[in-house]
């Protein structure tokens, strides 16, 4: 098991803002209790005009996928969406001017920071 998921090993966190069950379910369509490549990039992809890239979703799975069967189960969601939270937090915070952007400057700062 590689490093760099190994804190998103427990069970999804308590946390305020969206019921995580009720995510889960919403990306599940087939109601499987897995939630699949092809469901994970619809569910992606809502609200913008370009697809996650197919390579990409399929590697954000293989990273919480503890089974090893393709998919992700409520746990290993929880374990997701906790992964992605972080990165989103960690770019808003390099992202002084809230452009949505890193620019050089804001990158330059993140670099030395690590």
């Amino acid at each position: 098991s590689s490093g760099i998921n190994a804190e998103y090993g427990g069970p999804p966190p308590a946390q305020a803002g969206p019921d995580l069950r009720q995510v889960f379910d919403s990306v599940d369509k087939d109601r499987s209790g897995y939630i699949s490549v092809n469901e994970l990039q619809a569910a992606l992809s809502n609200g913008t005009w370009q697809p996650f890239n197919p390579e990409t979703v399929r590697l954000m799975i293989s990273m919480f996928d503890r089974d090893g069967n393709g998919t992700i189960n409520f746990q290993e969601f929880g374990e997701l969406w906790k992964y992605i939270n972080d990165w989103q937090n960690t770019f808003r915070y390099y992202d002084r001017d809230n452009s949505g952007s890193i620019d050089q400057a804001e990158l330059q700062t993140a670099i030395t920071s690590f």
